[in-house]
């Protein structure tokens, strides 16, 4: 039996080993890929942990839900799938992106999760159209800091960043995030007053929300206290203040906000796999021109144990595999 080095997983709630671990086998639609890169992202955490709905019931297994390979006849692709972070791993025919020789495979890994977290969640579920002002609220984590250069690129007139860390919100101001105004989410009364200077200027047409909790409760207590008819789509893609927010049901009833989800239950898989055909090449080379910007760290698959708990929010943690 051929073994390959991968990232695996012996117990839910420990880090997984760089250890061997048997190759899969091709079957039915399922083809091999070799894998050049792999991520660490929150889901991948979630799951190890335990405490995601995706979490690991069978052990001794893989680990890593996406990442870049070469197929056998050379194609560099992006696919996704299970036991991503290994040496080797099983795509389905078709389900998989093919990407330009050109691009930096790393930067590959590491791009798509956060466009599933910003440009999906603005195309899909917020259905940005052009003039649109949107705030991201959590602007300064890996997929904010994308999220708020996404808005600009499908043209909104304005990007307000929203966040704790005022002096990481200013840096957002230059280029190529070109973020226009900023949220320092402070207190309940700095936030009521900083909103409703936002808003006096024009209303906000898209909430793309990575913390819930409070900082939601804040902005949607700021919005209704406008008293002003304009639909605000409110799109929640994370939950890194709080699972849970206080709303009184008044403040749906008197406003024209509405809550969206966005996530991988919140939308078809095909339209997911399609949007990466159509779109991951053409937003690698904004990012090769320096017009994205995706922060990385890259690592090796050897230290994957001691690397799977060092959770730097502000980049993305690529895993080096060949």
């Amino acid at each position: 039996m051929s073994t390959m080095k991968a990232a695996v997983l012996y117990e839910i709630g420990t880090s997984p080993k760089y250890d061997e671990f048997p190759e899969p086998k091709e079957h039915g639609d399922f083809v091999k890929v070799s894998m050049i890169a792999s991520t660490i992202k929150q889901l991948d955490r979630g799951r190890v942990s335990g405490k995601h709905y995706l979490k690991y019931t069978k052990f001794p297994t893989t680990v890593g839900i996406d990442g870049v390979g070469r197929l056998e006849d050379g194609q560099l692709v992006y696919c996704f799938g299970d036991g991503m972070i290994a040496e080797k791993s099983l795509v389905e025919k078709g389900k998989y992106a093919p990407i330009s020789n050109e691009v930096d495979p790393y930067v590959a890994a590491a791009l798509p999760n956060t466009l599933l977290g910003s440009d999906m969640a603005l195309l899909f579920r917020a259905e940005i159209k052009k003039g649109d002002v949107v705030l991201v609220n959590g602007a300064t984590g890996v997929t904010g800091s994308v999220a708020v250069q996404i808005a600009k690129i499908r043209g909104a007139s304005k990007v307000i960043a929203a966040g704790r860390n005022e002096e990481a919100l200013k840096k957002l101001q230059a280029e190529p995030y070109g973020v226009d105004e900023i949220l320092v989410l402070n207190s309940e009364e700095g936030v009521a007053t900083q909103m409703k200077q936002i808003l006096d200027k024009q209303p906000i047409d898209i909430v793309l929300d990575y913390l819930w909790g409070q900082p939601t409760e804040m902005i949607i207590k700021a919005i209704v206290a406008q008293k002003q008819y304009h639909i605000t789509k409110i799109v929640s893609v994370g939950e890194m203040a709080g699972s849970s927010i206080n709303l009184p049901s008044a403040a749906l009833r008197s406003t024209a906000i509405s809550i969206l989800g966005s996530g991988l239950g919140s939308f078809p898989a095909t339209q997911m796999h399609t949007y990466y055909k159509e779109h991951l090449n053409e937003l690698l080379l904004l990012n090769k021109q320096g017009k994205l910007k995706v922060d990385i760290k890259i690592i090796d698959l050897k230290d994957i144990e001691k690397e799977w708990l060092v959770n730097e929010k502000s980049v993305r943690t690529v895993v080096k595999i060949n």
